[in-house]
């Protein structure tokens, strides 16, 4: 450890009533997260309120050292790794701070994992929708972070779309708190004196001079999350600043807080499984599947059934899968009666017949045999990595966002440059 480094931690412990760890063993775990990517970190904090975040921040300026906010490590691009001072929300920054129920909403700290602040909601009838398939351990912070979607994103879109207001702090310890303003509200701050007001003027400069730029280059998907969310300041004149900071992966603040719009839970679910001969088939059968409103439609290949299918955890849960299916299609549905859920799942496996799409189509109302179907959905990723000898599969196309009309051609293609290099 460098003089500088050394110095750094000393002068954290003796400012921060929070942990600061840079034992080798603490280095070496935070070096890695869910990615491929290993670089550890010079040391690793536990702030335990604001005042951490803030004394840290100016410790980590004073030595040079960038900041990497961080919550659960289930990124899967390597962003929350680095040669940084990790602050790990997880431990202590974790509490729900106030839920509405009647206007729907929830503030939280950005430690919180998605699924813990669920149950807490699941009483009221309420949801933070978004749900990456590592909604176990995702970090609220992480998913606003990272724009997170995941398997209901046809339905309820991206962590964007639920983000109501940010809490944060910049580099240089100044707090903001970012909510949509007016037009005339935002040229007030603008137009006003001290920080915030230098980059509400700039931010708003910055938009009118590359609003062209920003409509003609974004990408027209809905699952678009890489890079800065310039394209919520165009077309509108509500602007909230919280947008841009969601997506932003730490590099522009560290958030402290946030308030969450909340959804209603489904009344009624239900499951329909495809089963396709061919992948392609599968893939081309997506399109007309979204004409009847479901609430997700997701994959799986051939090796994922396998392992489910041979895996001592899984194997159990694996028994609605019928014959030996090139790929299976899981398309959930939800509605508020269970008649409305089948009836709509009915529909579209008769649509799939028509089309010569499939061979099986098992449908579960909610149960026991649909929890099934989406914990192989949920293992899938855990047991490619897990995967016995030398080589391991690598994730070197993470979330590509494709229209679905282009989907079948991108798929084809993909297929095809991966057989050409034998992988």
């Amino acid at each position: 450890m460098s003089d500088s480094v050394h110095r750094l931690v000393n002068e954290l412990r003796h400012l921060l009533d929070g942990e600061v760890l840079d034992d080798r063993y603490t280095l070496g775990m935070y070096a890695t997260d869910a990615s491929i990517y290993q670089i550890e970190p010079k040391v690793v904090v536990f702030p335990k309120h604001v005042q951490d975040v803030r004394d840290a921040l100016a410790v980590a300026s004073k030595y040079q050292v960038t900041i990497l906010p961080r919550g659960g490590g289930t990124s899967l691009a390597g962003q929350t790794v680095g040669s940084s001072m990790v602050l790990d929300f997880s431990k202590y920054m974790n509490q729900v701070l106030e839920i509405n129920q009647q206007e729907r909403w929830v503030s939280v700290e950005p430690g919180i994992a998605r699924d813990d602040l669920n149950a807490l909601l699941q009483p009221l009838g309420l949801h933070f929708a978004p749900d990456p398939a590592t909604s176990s351990r995702a970090n609220i912070g992480g998913m606003v972070g990272n724009n997170s979607s995941g398997t209901k994103s046809i339905l309820y879109g991206k962590t964007v779309d639920h983000l109501l207001e940010a809490t944060v702090m910049l580099a240089d310890g100044t707090e903001l708190v970012l909510s949509a303003k007016s037009p005339e509200a935002y040229s007030a701050i603008a137009n006003s004196q001290g920080r915030e007001a230098e980059i509400y003027e700039k931010f708003r400069a910055l938009i009118a001079n590359n609003e062209d730029l920003i409509s003609k280059g974004f990408p027209k998907v809905m699952r678009r999350v890489g890079g800065y969310n310039l394209d919520e300041f165009i077309n509108t004149d509500q602007w909230n600043l919280c947008k841009l900071i969601c997506g932003s992966e730490g590099t522009l603040a560290v958030s402290l807080e946030f308030k969450l719009n909340l959804e209603p839970l489904p009344k009624h679910k239900s499951v329909c499984v495809v089963h396709y001969a061919q992948l392609l088939e599968a893939i081309q059968a997506v399109e007309p599947m979204l004409t009847f409103s479901p609430s997700a439609v997701e994959i799986l290949d051939d090796v994922v059934v396998r392992l489910s299918r041979e895996n001592l955890t899984t194997r159990r849960h694996s028994h609605f899968i019928e014959g030996d299916p090139a790929a299976i299609l899981i398309v959930e549905f939800y509605g508020d009666s269970e008649q409305e859920v089948l009836d709509r799942a009915q529909a579209m496996i008769a649509d799939q017949k028509e089309r010569g799409f499939g061979y099986a189509y098992p449908l579960f109302p909610e149960g026991k045999d649909y929890e099934d179907v989406w914990v192989i959905r949920k293992k899938g990723l855990g047991l490619m990595l897990g995967l016995k000898g030398k080589k391991k599969p690598l994730p070197f196309i993470e979330d590509a966002g494709i229209p679905s009309h282009y989907l079948p051609e991108y798929i084809d293609r993909v297929l095809k440059v991966c057989k050409k290099h034998q992988t």
